[in-house]
Order: structure tokens, then sequence, then C-alpha cells
């Protein structure tokens, strides 16, 4: 194989790729491998470009570079959708490769031919199809055209196309309407679709006529200019398909004048016999006698014959006498181009494909209609310009247009309408940018109109629904074109999935509580949009059910208390009141008197979920603070049914709501007093004494009205003076001290609580350390100790203040200080009287204040940061060892006129003496929704949240369908802004595919009038076409259809139309099948197609309308020519996918449908009783269908009242006459157009004719039905005269189609010795004859690859034909072919010396050298699976590869001519085979046809054995390098023959049968041993009836047998079978069991091996070898007696070391 690495390309190890890129550069820069090499691989192209999908992708620039020499080859991979996203990741400087490997991709083939123009210099045109946006090379003056190649034309076919051209321009409608028709029908089926590019005229004249009103509907010119484009689009497609077609590519010259396919060497003309007196006075091109003459128009009814003979309606006659040979005459071939035309400027003024796109784009957007020209279009852009803006501006306008028009006030019928219109503009618009434009490069190129229509598009909920591809590409437009617009999309898109959410967490209770949980979150979310307040209600339910058993999951609890405590701090008013309306029923209906008589435990655990302290905290803070009276009445409530809930509870409940209530009772402190039930409450509550410790509030709750501060005062003198060690303690506790209690702690001062970094002291450290001393010493005096203690006392007085104030301090840095100090009620009574006594001497109490205050709201003053950063929140738990300080602590509340700390009541109610660092303004609960007005006021995004709401409330479209068809009146489920109004219902209906189908059923089936038929189908058809453009046909869409043709077709294709209406209908209905069919191919599903053939064959047997209107009608000439039309496209479609499928019931019917079709399009032929009448449109629809019917195998067996025979006869007789009239009349070497689409269809007719006449009609003799002018009169001169002379001029025909099947219809003819003798006799007057007319075809390098193939496969065939070796045995042949003739020397050769100088005169040999060199090196592409032929669908011409056919040609030769053998060996045969080998392995045909051609080369030539074995293979040869795949050819046919035969056994076979042949050279002989093959002999498993079996065992054994058997033949040979360990076991027992066969191979083998000296011994010693010898000498055969004679002779002559048994058997044998 030439490129080595091609395979390490793909590996996963970098450096193992990075080795085998580098291999291949290496390779290529030293010449051991050619550019050509890769071109072919397309492998290796696939595996270049998934080098950058690797993690590590180095040598970027060598891999783009190597991609630009493949991309000379347009594989069909996908390369333009990956680099166009790989473009923008990449260097610019890489960019540049990327553009140039695009201008490759985008390019035709072309050839190096003077008529190609590939590259042309620039000239300045306003033409609008001039291409002005080439890649521009700075280095040549020069632009790039990416044009088809060019064609010439003659002036006949200029005259038409003028013609026709001027009749656009004509201002009679009528006129228009004809020749528009006759475009579609018969000018664009005989011209290439590539002329009307080149020759822009008539197209731009049908984009003219778009813009024509016309009166009817029916004949409007726009539809039929549109009708014109469209089959133009269609065409362009199909022969861009065909320029790509590596089995017709071709380096072939257009023909401009005699130029031909047969351009005889000097050498070849020089030995030919021919009547004409110099070479150069002949045309070498064949001919028959033709008619000159022009045609006005093309449509074959204009006066064409008007000249011709009286005797011009006899078949084959020509007008006058018929000369000897069919010479051209004067005048035949005119110039392709006239003098006055520049072909230069034409062919700079033709339009590419891209100009041809822009085009139709800019005149077709404001047609509803043109998306179906549109849609041809898409495949065929291939570059941009600054048009394009205007094209998306004006796309983007259309979809707004038609947004705009389906509101409620436009009728169902305009709604649909337009529906229908914005889906398919929005599908194309979408797709027409994915072809365009980069997503990445958006936001420079969409224009403002087209980003607002992308952006509708993305919020329109049922089409991303149908179409979920397209939106997701308009949806990343949109991203990269405008980020506001894509920020409204993605809220839409939230708020949307919680709408969703809400309803799934409504309708599905089957998920577990996780996800309900977790829906339930989201449905909260979506409150603002969809409004729906009944989730809050079930969302209170499922708290209150999670929070009842104790053993239930701490992970729901607190998942539920979040979503619940989100409700209750909501920020929308009617979500918080409904939430605690909802818990407050939720608590009456555990906790009211209704439940007195039932137990308390089976009722109070419903309101578990309000026993926690961060829900009362929330209900106690905030929602008795709210200003909605609904919210704050509920909330009271809420908290009285707890409060007075005691007996209604269990004494654990009321136990666990004690413990939540505790931390809350700073809040519920505030709320105390008389004028409301709640402060009653809490007021009587705060009475419970101290002693009963099970109360909600202790002793002396937190009183704060003034008039009940006394009575607090008097409650706290009881704690002053408790203790005896208090009573004498300062301050004394008179009536002044006790009167200033209420209000120690209130004061103006605000301390600044921060904590600061002053080292300011406030002692004077000496002092007071002198005195303490003094006090300390035992050896000072007492009365100076008492002094010094006096002084201490008064330095602590006055550092009490101070004092307070670092404690303070103290307390705030340190929490867990302040927490244990909080617990110590006697360190808070010693503070009280320290604050008493600064407030006695006239000190500053606030920091006292400040320090209470710590001590006291120990509970809530913790900082919390796991639930709400740096706020002060609610300590969770009070422990009941601490109860003393708690009621302490109540009681000093009253004197603080404090309630709670950092919350918002405090800092609106309360004095405090310090500024709180953090505090709730609002609830830490509660969320910060999202702006969402915005979102509600466009009716655009309020659209889309009804679409997402009404499909999650109903699962689903379809059952929202449902509901909107039965269900309208209904009271709404949900908010009244949610339900969906009648168009959007519509909308709904139209999108969803499956629904509207249905829609269109109904409507069919209910139709009243045919303009109701029509709509829906046009509806019918626009589904279609959506589809279509989606590159995606779902599985419903497929399946509804076919529900819908079986539905609502039927009853119009069983019942003939009585009126023109109902034609029409028919024409529409057809035309609906026809492109169903077309677009459903898919084999997994063929309802659709034996539905249609069985209701046209089986249900009403042949006596259906459309077979009987299929060549005539009774409608209107202008309907009918439409259901024509429609009615063969149909079948057309028909057949070709009866071709494909698989379907048996389909295929069973296939036959029936075929000869019906056949017996009515064979009236087609017989419209007129003159040939030159034919109407063209007409007869090539017919002959198209014909093509199409001819097709199927066995299409003329099934019809009862013809046999096929005769059915062929009259098929013959037709088409002999129509090629008769349209080619052999008008000069088969017209190098006209017009008329080339009859001649095409008509020569594949008679190909398939060929193949069914070869298998319907064996035993007769149909070969003379064949000759044209066989029905002519018997004394006419020219009865017989042409035979098949008609068939020559084919095989040189313009069209490569043409020639490659007229050449197969020469292949099947010669199959029978009489199709032989015809072909020759009709070439008897051509330079050369047939041998060198085909000779010269198939050595004609510039052909394409397919006629090759056709012509080695007609030269095969002759080769068949018994040639007389000499001129002795030539006197005595029938067959006096070839015959060569020297008009030097007079010498004539026939027969085989004949062809032996004809094969040396035209270098055959030098050129099969240099076609194998060039196969290699890659100008011959190898097509691995038969290609596509373009002419007709159903058409099959490829059976064989044409390499196939060449080497299957060239094992004739050599079977005719065994010394071609040393030939081919100088020619470097196995060296050039061994090159191809890795292609060979790949095509199994071509691998066939090689092993044949090497089983004839090797056969009994010692030197094409050493070749094929490696002996002097490559030496010599430097061109042709090593292939890595095996190192001679031998090495491949061992590995072949060594792998398990599979079920297609030929290769392994004739591997056997090369090997067998390559055994007679004693190197193939050596290269068997040391590459151990023989080995597998030994493995070879052994049938258990070998003589009696069949199988593929038997047949290998068979093999085995036959290459051991010519291996024994040669001494050494002989050495190596006995060396083999238990081979000659093995043989014996084969012989054994074989003995009945002839000949016996094992036996042979055995006798063989008995003549060499050195295995004498071997066998000897093996009794059973001896035992089976001395056996045979008792057989019954004479032979099997004699091979075991003559064996044991052997082992005994010269050989010492007998045996006594062999001695005496010796003794015996000579008795």
């Amino acid at each position: 194989m030439a490129v080595i690495g091609l395979f390490s390309t793909a590996h996963s190890l970098v450096e193992i790729r990075v080795r085998a890129l580098k291999n291949i550069r290496s390779k290529l820069d030293h010449g051991l491998i050619s550019r050509p090499d890769l071109v072919q691989e397309r492998t290796l192209f696939i595996n270049l470009l998934e080098w950058f999908n690797f993690p590590e992708v180095p040598m970027q620039e060598e891999v783009l570079e190597l991609l630009s020499t493949l991309s000379t080859v347009q594989y069909d991979v996908g390369a333009v959708e990956f680099l166009t996203q790989l473009s923008p990741s990449v260097e610019p400087s890489l960019q540049t490769i990327i553009d140039s490997i695009f201008d490759h991709l985008f390019h035709l083939p072309v050839s190096p031919s003077p008529s190609v123009i590939c590259e042309t210099q620039f000239l300045s045109s306003s033409d609008p199809g001039i291409t002005n946006s080439p890649c521009m090379n700075t280095s040549v003056r020069c632009l790039k055209f990416s044009v088809f190649p060019w064609l010439a034309l003659t002036p006949t076919d200029r005259h038409i196309l003028s013609s026709n051209e001027s009749s656009l321009r004509s201002e009679s409608q009528d006129l228009v309407r004809t020749t528009c028709e006759l475009l579609q029908d018969v000018i664009m089926q005989d011209f290439p679709a590539e002329i009307f590019l080149q020759r822009p005229r008539i197209v731009q004249n049908l984009l003219l006529l778009l813009n024509v009103s016309s009166e009817s509907d029916s004949s409007s010119l726009p539809l039929r200019a549109l009708a014109c484009l469209q089959q133009l689009c269609r065409n362009l497609r199909s022969r861009l398909r065909f320029h790509r077609d590596p089995s017709f590519c071709s380096a072939k010259l257009d023909p401009v004048s005699q130029n031909s396919s047969i351009a005889y060497t000097q050498e070849v003309r020089g030995t030919q016999r021919s009547g004409v007196t110099t070479p150069e006075d002949c045309s070498p091109r064949p001919s028959v006698v033709g008619r000159p003459g022009q045609r006005l128009r093309g449509d074959g009814q204009d006066g064409d014959a008007a000249s011709t003979s009286s005797n011009s309606s006899q078949r084959g006659a020509p007008p006058g006498p018929a000369p000897q040979s069919p010479q051209p005459q004067p005048g035949l071939e005119l110039p392709l181009e006239p003098e006055g035309e520049d072909s230069l400027e034409l062919q700079v003024q033709q339009w590419n494909l891209a100009g041809f796109s822009l085009q139709i784009e800019l005149q077709m957007f404001p047609f509803p209609f043109s998306l179906l020209i549109l849609l041809s279009c898409v495949s065929l852009w291939a570059s941009q310009g600054k048009k394009l803006q205007a094209c998306m501006e004006t796309l983007g306008d259309i979809m707004s247009h038609h947004r705009s028009m389906t509101s409620s006030e436009q009728p169902e019928s305009s709604v649909i309408h337009h529906r229908l219109a914005y889906i398919g503009t929005a599908i194309f618009t979408v797709r027409l940018l994915q072809t365009l434009l980069p997503v990445e490069k958006a936001s420079e190129n969409l224009p403002e109109g087209t980003v607002t229509a992308l952006f509708h598009l993305s919020l329109d909920t049922p089409f991303s629904l149908a179409f979920p591809s397209i939106h997701e590409s308009a949806v990343a437009y949109l991203e990269q074109s405008s980020s506001d617009s894509y920020s409204l999309y993605s809220r839409v898109s939230r708020a949307a999935h919680a709408m969703e959410a809400t309803c799934s967490f409504l309708k599905e209770g089957n998920k577990n509580w996780l996800e309900l949980l977790e829906l339930a979150d989201q449905a909260i979310d979506g409150l603002p949009y969809h409004q729906h307040l009944p989730v809050i209600k079930e969302c209170v339910q499922i708290c209150s059910y999670l929070w009842k058993s104790a053993q239930a999951s701490p992970l729901l609890q607190m998942e539920s208390q979040k979503i619940f405590l989100k409700l209750l701090s909501h920020p929308l008013l009617p979500v918080k009141v409904e939430t605690y309306s909802c818990t407050l029923n939720v608590v009456k209906e555990c906790l009211g008197v209704q439940n007195v008589a039932k137990p308390a435990s089976s009722v109070c655990a419903g309101v578990h979920f309000l026993f926690h302290s961060r829900v009362l905290y929330e209900i106690g803070t905030f929602g008795l603070q709210d200003q909605a009276r609904e919210v704050n009445s509920a909330a009271k409530d809420v908290l009285l049914y707890l409060l007075k809930g005691r007996l209604m509870m269990t004494a654990s409940s009321w136990t666990r709501f004690n413990e939540a209530l505790y931390p809350v009772i700073p809040v519920l402190q505030s709320y105390a007093g008389s004028t409301d039930a709640l402060g009653n409450c809490i007021l009587l509550i705060s009475g419970v004494s101290g002693d009963q410790g099970d109360g909600v509030c202790s002793p002396a709750g937190r009183l704060l009205p003034t008039a009940v501060r006394s009575t607090a005062v008097e409650h706290l003198l009881h704690h002053l003076t408790s203790s005896e060690s208090l009573k004498n303690c300062r301050p004394v506790l008179d009536k002044t001290a006790l009167s200033s209690l209420p209000s120690l702690y209130v004061t103006n001062k605000c301390v600044d609580i921060k904590l600061d970094d002053a080292s300011r002291s406030f002692l004077k450290v000496d002092s007071v350390t002198k005195l303490y001393n003094i006090l300390a010493s035992e050896t000072v005096d007492m009365v100076l100790r008492r002094s010094a203690a006096e002084q201490l006392v008064v330095n602590v007085d006055c550092l009490l203040e101070p004092t307070v104030g670092m404690l303070r301090k103290l307390v705030y840095a340190d929490p867990s200080l302040r927490h244990s100090l909080a617990q110590q009620s006697d360190f808070l009574i010693h503070l009280l009287r320290a604050s008493l006594l600064i407030k006695a001497n006239q000190g500053d109490v606030t920091e006292a204040a400040v320090l209470m205050c710590f001590l006291l709201f120990d509970e809530i003053a913790r900082v919390d940061v796991t639930s709400v950063p740096v706020c002060l929140l609610i300590h969770l738990s009070i422990h009941p060892s601490c109860l003393l300080s708690v009621c302490l602590s109540n009681i000093l509340h009253v004197c603080l006129s404090i309630s709670y700390l950092s919350l918002m009541m405090m800092l609106y109610r309360y004095n405090l003496p310090f500024q709180s660092p953090s505090h709730h303004v609002v609830s830490p609960y509660c969320t910060v929704l999202p702006p969402y007005s915005d979102l509600l006021a466009m009716s655009a995004v309020r659209e889309a949240l009804q679409f997402s709401w009404n499909r999650a409330w109903h699962y689903g479209t379809e059952v929202l369908l449902k509901h909107l068809r039965t269900s309208r009146s209904h009271t709404p489920e949900f908010h009244v802004n949610l339900v969906l109004s009648e168009a959007q219902a519509v909308l709904l209906r139209v999108c969803d595919i499956k629904t509207g189908l249905q829609d269109c059923v109904e409507a069919v089936q209910t139709a009243g009038s045919h303009s109701e038929v029509t709509s829906v189908l046009t509806r019918m058809h626009l589904y279609l076409l959506t589809d279509c453009i989606c590159l995606s046909i779902c599985l419903h869409v497929t399946l509804s259809l076919c529900v819908i043709v079986h539905l609502s077709t039927c009853r119009f294709l069983q019942v003939r139309p009585a009126c023109p209406q109902d034609e029409k209908l028919l024409v529409e209905i057809v035309s609906f099948l026809n492109t169903f069919l077309k677009q459903n191919q898919s084999d997994s599903d063929a309802n659709d197609l034996r539905w249609l053939v069985e209701l046209l064959i089986k249900q009403v047997p042949f006596s259906c309308f459309p077979l009987q209107c299929l060549c005539t009608t009774e409608a209107s000439e202008d309907v009918g020519h439409q259901l024509q039309r429609e009615l063969t496209g149909l079948f057309n479609t028909l057949l070709l996918r009866l071709t494909h499928t698989s379907d048996r019931t389909c295929r069973l019917l296939s036959g029936p449908l075929a000869s019906e079709l056949a017996v009515r399009l064979l009236q087609c032929l017989r419209l007129s009783d003159a040939p030159r009448f034919y109407g063209l449109p007409s007869l090539e629809r017919a002959l198209r269908s014909m093509a199409h019917t001819t097709a199927l195998t066995g299409w003329s067996t099934h019809t009862p009242s013809t046999d096929p025979h005769t059915l062929c006869q009259k098929y013959l007789s037709g088409l002999l006459e129509v090629i008769s009239s349209f080619y052999v009349e008008w000069g088969g070497n017209s190098m006209s157009f017009m008329g080339k689409g009859v001649t095409k269809n008509a020569v594949m007719c008679l190909l398939h004719l060929s193949h069914e006449m070869m298998a319907e009609s064996k035993d007769k003799d149909w070969m003379s039905l064949w000759s044209l002018g066989q029905e002519q009169c018997a004394d006419e001169p020219s009865a017989a005269q042409l035979g098949l002379s008609w068939l020559i001029p084919l095989w040189v025909d313009r069209d490569p189609e043409v020639r490659c099947a007229s050449l197969a219809v020469g292949t099947a003819l010669s199959s029978l010795e009489s199709g032989c003798v015809a072909l020759l006799a009709c070439c008897q007057n051509i330079s050369g004859g047939l041998w060198a007319t085909l000779l010269n075809i198939l050595l004609e390098r510039q052909e394409c690859s397919m006629v090759h193939r056709e012509a080695a496969f007609l030269l095969q065939n002759l080769l068949v034909m018994p040639m007389p070796a000499n001129a002795e045995e030539a006197k005595d042949c029938v067959w006096q072919s070839p015959c060569v003739h020297d008009e030097g020397s007079g010498v004539s050769l026939v027969g085989l010396p004949a062809l032996q100088a004809l094969l040396y005169h035209c270098h055959f040999f030098d050129y099969v050298a240099e076609m194998l060199q060039s196969c290699y090196s890659g100008r011959y592409a190898f097509a691995l699976s038969p290609p596509p032929t373009h002419s007709e669908p159903g058409t099959d011409t490829s059976k064989t590869n044409p390499n196939s056919a060449f080497f299957a040609l060239l094992t004739m030769l050599f079977k005719v001519f065994l010394y071609f053998q040393d030939t081919a060996t100088d020619l470097r045969l196995a060296a050039a085979l061994l090159a191809l080998w890795p292609w060979l392995l790949l095509y199994d045909p071509l691998m066939i046809a090689v092993l044949e051609l090497l089983c004839v080369y090797t056969a009994n030539c010692n030197t094409a054995c050493r070749a094929v074995c490696g002996s002097g293979c490559i030496s010599g040869h430097a061109s042709l390098p090593r292939v890595a795949v095996t190192n001679s050819l031998m090495h491949g046919v061992m590995k072949l023959a060594a792998q398990v035969p599979p079920d297609n056994s030929n290769i392994h076979s004739l591997s056997f049968s090369l090997l067998t042949n390559l055994s007679i050279s004693r190197d193939s002989r050596g290269l068997l041993q040391k590459s151990n093959f023989l080995q597998h002999f030994l493995s070879v498993p052994i049938p258990r009836q070998v003589s009696k079996g069949s199988g593929s065992a038997v047949v290998t054994l068979s093999q085995w047998l036959q290459l051991l058997l010519s291996i024994s033949f040669g001494e050494d040979g002989q050495v190596m079978i006995v060396k083999l360990r238990g081979a000659v076991e093995l043989l014996v027992d084969l012989a054994k069991s074989m003995l009945g066969e002839s000949p016996p191979t094992a036996l042979l083998i055995l006798h063989n091996i008995c003549f060499c000296s050195a295995n004498k011994a071997r066998v000897l010693a093996c009794d059973k070898a001896v035992g089976l010898l001395w056996s045979c000498l008792d057989n019954s055969s004479a032979e099997i007696r004699a091979i075991g004679a003559s064996a044991l002779w052997a082992l005994l002559h010269n050989f010492q070391k007998v045996s006594a048994s062999i001695l005496i058997f010796t003794v015996c044998i000579d008795i």
C-alpha cells in the first residue's frame, strides 16, 4: 500500500499519530508516493479531520495542508460542516488553509481541457450572475470560478434556446405558458442543466415571470415559472452528482468539430481495409445517414419533417438511395459556436451555483410557494456575498409577517395558512444559516430583523416541540447575535421550566419525597408566572404530613420546612395570604373544638411542623407585624390556637411546643397587653408562678405596658433581698432606689459596641498596688492597713463604671463568657445592684444597660452563619437547669423595656442603648423575586408560558390537543391568564404534525368542494416539505402520512373524474403521492408502498383509472398534460421504490404492475403514423417511464394476453423506430443536445430489453429482430442494409451515459454468435472495423471508466469466438475476424495474427503497463462499490467494476495468446499488481478478476511464476515501492488461501488454483516451505464422507490435495510433504476413503513421495502406508493397481534397508 501510516493517523497515542503523519510527508517529499495516491484515500481524509478531535492537536498546519491536497476529490463525509466549526478556533494563518480547502470542496472536478474554464481573467460586468467574490490569489492575476465544464452548442441548439427565451418575453400568456411547459418537459430533459447557467437568459426570464400577475390560479404564470425552476434545480443536483461520480469522471474533451472517441493512430489507419482513399478524407466518427435541418423550438411538432421524402414513414428508410457505407454528409457537423459570439466572454458571464442560488433567493422570498425552489437550492450554495444580508433581512420580515397574521381576529383557514408558511420559512432560514454562516459570526452578519425573528422563533414552544434540532440552532444563533434577546429567552426558559415543575408537582404523585420537594421548590419560584395558588395548600399539607411522625426523615423535614418558610415570607401578598390561610386551616383542623371527642394523639400531630423556633420566629416576628390584615390576623389566630391548645395536645406535643417557643418569648413579649386576645393570652401565661416550671413564660414575664412595671419591681424585690448576704449590701433599697428601678436602664445615649484598640487604662496601677500591698502586709500597723482599705474602697467606687464597661467588652468579644455569665442568676443580681449604685452616684448606666442586654438576651444574640450570614438569630435551646436565670431574665426584661435584639421591631419600638451591628430588616427566609413584569408584558412570552403550562398540565401535547378539541367550554382549572385562545389552539394543532395530518384526513373525508381538498393537499405538501428541509424524517410523521394516504386518497384513485375540476384534483393527489413516495424511501416501512401497489393491481385488477389515463386522457389539453406528467412521475417513483424494496409482497406484486405498465406505455410509442411528428413531451415522459419499467427483472412475464417474447418484440420494434427517427435520421453524429433525452432513455430501454430477451427468449431467434430495416420490402435495395449500424454511432455519442449504455447493448448482443456477426458486419466500412473501434475506445486515456468497462466486456465476448490461427484455418472458418489489410504490401491477416497485429500497432501492452502504473499512482479511481448511474434511477449499468472488466479482458487475451506471458513479464505485470494489492483486497470482484488473470498468466510459465513469487519482481522498478501489506504477490495469495473459506469461495478457490500453478516453480515451492503455509493442511477439517460430500469442507480438502499433488512433482516438494509431521498418515487415511474417486489424488501424492530416496525410510516405517500400497494390488481398478505397484517398486529400487515382508512381496510379484 502506498500510504503505510494510513490507519496510524487515527491512533489514540499522539506520538504514533505524529510519527505516521511525518512518515506520509517524508514519502511525499522524497517521491516514494505521489499526491494522487493520497487523493484516493477516503479513510486518510476522515482520519485527518478527526485529528482535531483529540485532546492534543500538534502539527495543525501540516494536517490542514494534507487535507487541502485530499480535498481535490469531494468526499461526502461532512467535511464542510466540520471545518466550518473548526475555523474560528484556529489561528488566522490556518484559516487561510481552511479557506483553500473550502474552495476545493466547492469546485467541480474539472479536466484540463480548453473547453473548461477554471481560471479566467477578471472582467467587470454588471450581470448579476457573475461571481464577484471568488478566492483571490495575489500572485496570480486571475479569479477562480466554481463552474461546470463548458459545453459548446450547435447553431440548432442555440436557435432553440434563443427561440424559447424570446417566447418567455412574449405578451401572450398562452405562449408563455406553453413555453414553460416545453422547457419543463423537453428542453430541460434534453439539455444538460449547466447550460442554463452558462447561458442564463432563460433563467433570468423565468425569474422575471415571478412578478407577473395572472387572473387564473390554475394557469398562473408564476407557478409555471416556479415549476421550471424547480425542475432545473433537481437537474442541477443530478448533474452535480454526475460530475462527482468517479465512474463517469473523464478528461475527455467535449467534441467541438470532428474529434471523437475514435482517434486512430496513424499506424492503425495504415493497416485497416477501407474504401476511403486517404484517412484525412474520412470522419473518424462512425455515422449514420442523417437528415440536416433545424428545429425551430424543439417540440418536434413545428414542421421539422416538412421536407422529408415521401417514404419517410417507413421505419429506418433513409431519404434516397443508401450508399454502401454510412458516411457523414456535408453540413452535418456544424460549428458549435458562431463566429459572432465571443466564447471567452460567454464563459466569464456564466452563473455559478452560488450566483444562481443567490438570484433565486432574492427573487423568491416574497412568494409563499418559494420554498419548493429554495429546498433545492440549499445544497447548491457555495459562497457568500453582500446581498446575503438583504436575503436574511427579507426572511426575517417574512417570518414576522406570517407570525403577526396568526391572531384570534383571523379566520381559522388564514391562521393555518400563515402558520404553515411561518414554519416552513423558519426552518429554511435556520437551515440556510447553518449552511452559510458559522454561529460565531452571527453577531457581525445577521440583520436586526432576522435577530428579532429568531427571538420570536426561540419562544415558539409548539415549534420547539415539533422541530427540536432547528429550534436549538436558532437559539445558538440568537445567543451569538443578541445577548439581550438571549437573556430574555433564558429567563423565559427558566420560567417555563418552573411552570412545568408546578404541573408535575401537582399531577405526578408517585415520585419520591425528595423529588417532590424539589418540584415544590421550583413551583414556588414559578408563582409569579402561573399564580396557581393551590400549590401552596399542597405544600402546607406535605409539610404537615412529614412532621407528624417522630420517626420521619430529618432531611425531609428540614427540606419541607425550608419550603414552608419560603412561602410564609414570600414577597407576593396573595401567596403570603394563602400560606397563612392554609396554615390556619390546618391548625383549626387539628386543634379546633370539633376534635374534643377525639384522642389528642390522633389530631395534634398535624401541627408539629409549626413546633420549631424558626417557624414560630417567622410567624411571631413578621406575620404579626405584616401590614396586610389578612396576614397578621391569620398569624394571630395561629398563635392563639397554639397557645390555648394545651388541652388538645398530648403532653409530648405540648413539651415540644414549649421548647420551640422559649427562644421566641422575647418576640411575643412585645405583643403583651390587654387590648386584644393575643396580648391578654401573653399576659395570662406571664402570670404563672416560677415554681410551676412547665408554663410557656416564667413568672413575671415580659410585661411591656407601664402600668405593670411597678408590679414587676415588686417581684424583683424578692430576688434582691432573698439572700442574707445581700441585705447589708449597697445600695440600700429604699423608696428612692425602688422608684428608679423601672426606668433604670432607660437612656438616650447610644454606645458604640465595636471593640477598639485604645491602650488607655482606667486604673492607676502603681497607687492601687501600693495600697493593696499595705493592706495585705502583716507587719504594717492595723490602722494603716484600715486606712489603705478605706482608700481602696474609694478607688473601687470610682472604678465601678469603667469596670462595667470593660466587662461589657469582654462579654461582646467572648460569646462563651457571655453565655456562662448569663446562666448565673447571682451575677445578674449583683450587676443590677451595681447599676443602682452607679445610678445613685449620678453615674452613666449605659454600659451596664448594654451588658445586661447581652446577658439577658444571650439566646437570640448568637451569630448563626449557617443560615443567614452575620445576623443575630434566635438561640435554638434553653437548658431547663437554668430556669432560675430565665425567670430572673424575664423580670429584668421589664426594667429594660427590651423584648428582643437584632430585629426590625426592636429598632422601631424600643430605645436600645446601642446600635445593633446586624439585624433582619425583612425575614431571613424571604426570597428576592427576579424581574418578571417585563416578561409578562410581552405577548410572545405570555404565549410561550401559556403553551408550556397547558402542555405540562395535560401530560403532554397529545392530551392537550384532545382536551382542546372536546372541552373548550369547561371552566378552566387554573388562572384565566393561562387559558389558550382559539387561535393558539389552531397553532398548536398545525405545528403538531401528527395532529395536523389527522385534521387533514378529516378535512378530506368531510370536504364539500374541490377547493377544500386542494387546500388540504397543499397543507400536506407543506408538511412533507418542512420535514424534508429538516433533514430528519420522524417516525410518527411517516406513519401518519401512511394513514393519510390510505384514508384520504383511495377513493379519488378509484373513481373516474367526471368534470374538469375532478381532473385537476386528481392532478393534485397524484402530485402529493409522488412527493410522498420520493421522500419516504425507508425500506423498513413498506406499508405505503404495498398499499399503493395493491390498489393499482390487486383490488381492482388493471382497471384503476390512473393506469388507463397514463397515455391517453379525455381531459382538456392543459390538464391532460399535467395529469400525464404527474402520473408518469408517480409510476417512475413507484417503480424505483419497488426496485430497491425488500418487502416480499411488494416484490411479488411488482411484476404484474410492471407488465401492465409496459403494455400501457407501449401505446405511447404509437401516437402518430409519421414518426417525425412525435409529441416530444409525451414521448420523453413515456420513455423515462419505460426505462424504469424495464429495469425490473421479469417485467415482460406477467401479461395474461401476451407472451414475453411477443411483448419484447413489440418493445424492440417501437424503440428502434424511435432511434431511427430521433437519431439515425437526424444524423447520429450530430452534436445537438436536442432530442438527447429521447436518445438516452431509448438506449437505456434497449439495454434493459436486451437482458430481458436473453432471459425470456432463449429458445427463439431474437437476434435478427435488432437489425434496423427488417420490415421493409425485400425488393428495396436499402432493405436490411443498416442492420446494427444504428448502434455504432451511439458508442461515440457526446453523452458518456449514452456511450456506456450503448456499448452495454453491444455486449449483450455479442453474447450470441449471431450478434457478433451482426456487429462485425455493420462495421465493415468503418476505418479499422469493429476491433479497432473497440480497442480505440478501450485505450483512450481520457475516456471514463464505465465506457472502458463496457468496451472491455464487448471485446471479451468477441474473443470467445473461435478465431483462425493462420491462413489455412481461415479458409474453413466462418468467423473471419479480425481482418487487417496492409495497402502498401498487399498482405492481409485474419484471426489471431490480425489481432496480434492490431494489439501491437495500438501499443496495447504499453497501454496496459501505463494503465496499471496509473492505477497505482491514482489517476484511475477504483470504485469500491458499484457506481450508480445518473441517467435514470431505474437503470442498472454497473454490475462489475470497470477495472474488473479490463482484467477479465487481459485474461481472455492471455488465453488466446499464451506467448503474451513473456510480454506481461517484461512489462512487470506482477509488480504492478503487487502495488495494487491493497485496493484489490477491498473489492472482491476486482480481486477475482486479477486472480483469474494471474492463473492464466502463470499457467505452465516458469518465468511468470518466478515473477509472482517475488524473484526479481520489484528490483528494476523504483517507481513501484514495496507494500507493507505483503512482500510479494505470492505472500498475499497465501494469506487469502489460508483464511477460512467464506460462503462465496471464489477468491479462496482461485487462490488455491494460482498456488497450484505457482508450485511448478522451484522458487515458489521454496517460498511455500519458508512461510510454513503447508502447516495449514494438517488442520484442515476432514469431512465424514469424503467421497460423497459436496460441501465447503470437501471442496477445501480437494483444493489442498491438488496443491500438494502439484508440489509432489518436484523432489524438493516431496521432501516438504514428508517433513510435515503427520502428513503421511493423514494422506494414507484420505487415500483409503477416496479410493473410489477418479483421480485418486491422495494416493497419487503418496505415490509421488515414494520416488524420493530421502523419503523411503519414512514411508516404509509407516505400516499404514505400506499396507495401503499393498492393498492397492487387489483393487478392481487397474489404475489403482498400477499406482500401488509403481509406488512399491519405487520404494524397493536402490534401497538396501528393505524389510523381509517387502522382499517376500517382491518375490510374489516376480512369480
